[in-house]
């Protein structure tokens, strides 16, 4: 439904918001009133106080009470491929800043019923809470300007893709198929082909790890990983190092905390020498997964050799220096995921796939136009951004790769 009344009654202060980007992102859609609605979309994320609600969005926009129909439409009713609208997202944002890595990241949106495509019981970390609730998977550019999400996945548990009738009320498509979430987010990892940029990953569980660095090393991309500290790995000694290590302890295989704690006396900075600061450690490294010899980078908190957290690498030499910015507590840091929910990220309030695939588009678009317009029309960055571009991304160091 398109609302002629509410189209011009547009409020003044709000033509232009983001007219050039949406522009570029919604050219191909076929219809007019899908680009009309999909750029108010977008501008309501962007200037819309408070939730973002289609109803909050549309008397925002609007001075009308019906406009909210078709913000509506244009995400849950639709036809248009979010598809095409990310790649051309991924470009767009490419054209305006350096590309430092790939992450892949997960966002957890918390739900009251079990309606929505894909709510489940889950353990969320971040709350410590088991909570009903869907799981995104995101691939992030990670640039300068900070991460900026270009596509996304909805991880489906079995009891969706196994019921018919759940199947077609969320409007689950026939390509959906099982698949962990790290199969997930290796599929994401293989759109990020054509960059020599390496992909940044978090693994939260020992099988998590072990399907990841399986993947990663198929894919043929350089990669990044933090893995829990019970990771199984073997090592070779490096020429740097001074001491024996590689030993297990009595009754079990040797883990990757059992290494970090034996080596870490002899760990050198990677990147700036703070306290915390990650450091690698002098061994080539194996997993049961990787053929390659990997490398092996921990931090640790001062005065202790229990590692807080530890890293897998497929980098070696001059790139893993390059590279050193890149290892950090999280692949996207919790300021980049409130950037995206001060854009309206959990607040879709449908519950079908379609429409919660097309709203985390939106959400992403809105999200790369307030960290990267502003800086290229005024050469700032935007305080709501969070986090400063050089603890994200190492802005000033060589570690850009060009597609």
């Amino acid at each position: 439904m398109t609302d002629r009344r509410a189209t011009a009654a547009r409020k003044p202060e709000e033509r232009g918001t983001a007219d050039e980007l949406t522009r570029r992102l919604f050219h191909g859609l076929p219809r007019t009133d899908q680009r009309r609605w999909a750029g108010a979309y977008v501008t309501g994320l962007l200037t819309t106080p408070g939730r973002k609600s289609v109803r909050n969005m549309g008397l925002s926009l609007y001075d009308s009470h019906t406009a909210f129909q078709s913000l509506h439409q244009v995400v849950s009713e639709s036809t248009w491929s979010w598809s095409a609208v990310r790649r051309e997202l991924a470009d767009w944002c490419r054209e305006r800043t350096a590309l430092h890595g790939w992450a892949l990241g997960r966002v957890t949106v918390p739900k009251r019923g079990r309606c929505s495509a894909g709510v489940h019981r889950r353990f969320d970390p971040a709350t410590g809470r088991t909570v009903g609730c869907q799981l995104g998977l995101g691939l992030f550019l990670l640039t300068e300007r900070g991460a900026l999400p270009v596509d996304w996945r909805l991880y489906l548990p079995d009891e969706w893709l196994d019921d018919p009738t759940q199947r077609r009320r969320a409007r689950i498509p026939e390509t959906a198929r099982p698949g962990s979430p790290a199969r997930l987010m290796l599929d994401l990892a293989a759109a990020a082909d054509g960059s020599a940029a390496p992909v940044v990953a978090e693994a939260e569980t020992v099988t998590e790890a072990a399907e990841l660095v399986d993947g990663l090393g198929a894919l043929g991309t350089d990669w990044i990983l933090s893995v829990p500290g019970a990771t199984p790995v073997s090592a070779g000694l490096h020429r740097l190092a001074r001491t024996p290590a590689g030993r297990a302890p009595a009754g079990r295989a040797l883990t990757a905390a059992d290494l970090a704690r034996q080596l870490h006396g002899s760990a050198r900075p990677l990147g700036p020498a703070t306290p915390e600061a990650p450091r690698l450690l002098p061994a080539q490294v194996h997993t049961a997964q990787s053929a390659a010899p990997l490398r092996m980078a921990a931090s640790w908190a001062p005065g202790h050799r229990t590692p807080q957290r530890i890293w897998l690498t497929s980098l070696h030499g001059e790139r893993l220096g390059e590279a050193a910015p890149l290892f950090t507590g999280h692949a996207v840091g919790t300021d980049a995921l409130a950037g995206l929910d001060d854009c309206g990220l959990r607040d879709f309030e449908g519950r079908s796939y379609p429409g919660w695939h097309r709203h985390m588009t939106l959400v992403s678009a809105a999200y790369g136009h307030r960290l990267l317009e502003p800086a290229r029309v005024r050469g700032t960055v935007p305080a709501s951004t969070g986090r400063p571009a050089a603890e994200l991304v190492g802005a000033g160091t060589s570690g850009a790769w060009a597609a």
